[in-house]
């Protein structure tokens, strides 16, 4: 897929997705996947929940959302600025963003906050 197609084609899926998870709850839909690395070991990732907080936040629910996975308040806009910045930085406007977005010591703490949260949170599920 060339940039150009790409440009219009992921928005229009994204699109498309937002209004996939307003209408339905992935909570109890048969149809949305599960997480694989929960079906296979039984813990959590760092992502676990994110169909839910999509649903969530789409209805305006923050706090629920943040209570189901408070690390996606932080992998969601990261992402979305990465997504924006990469390809559709037209005339250089968003190069700046990519020097914060991509820099080592960003992408770094992202990974290392990664990480962390994926101890953290089984080991709260555990206690539990």
């Amino acid at each position: 897929m060339t940039d150009s197609v790409a440009r219009w084609v992921i928005p229009a899926v994204l699109l498309l997705l937002v209004l996939v998870y307003y209408l339905f709850n992935p909570a109890n839909g048969l149809f949305f996947p599960k997480c694989p690395w929960w079906l296979v070991t039984g813990t959590y990732c760092p992502t676990c929940g994110l169909q839910r907080v999509l649903h969530l936040l789409l209805h305006g629910e923050v706090v629920a959302a943040v209570r189901t996975n408070p690390f996606l308040l932080i992998a969601l806009p990261y992402a979305a600025a990465a997504v924006l910045g990469r390809w559709y930085n037209f005339r250089g406007w968003l190069n700046g963003l990519n020097r914060v977005l991509y820099h080592p010591v960003t992408l770094w703490t992202y990974a290392t906050l990664f990480v962390v949260w994926w101890v953290v949170r089984n080991l709260i599920a555990q206690s539990q």
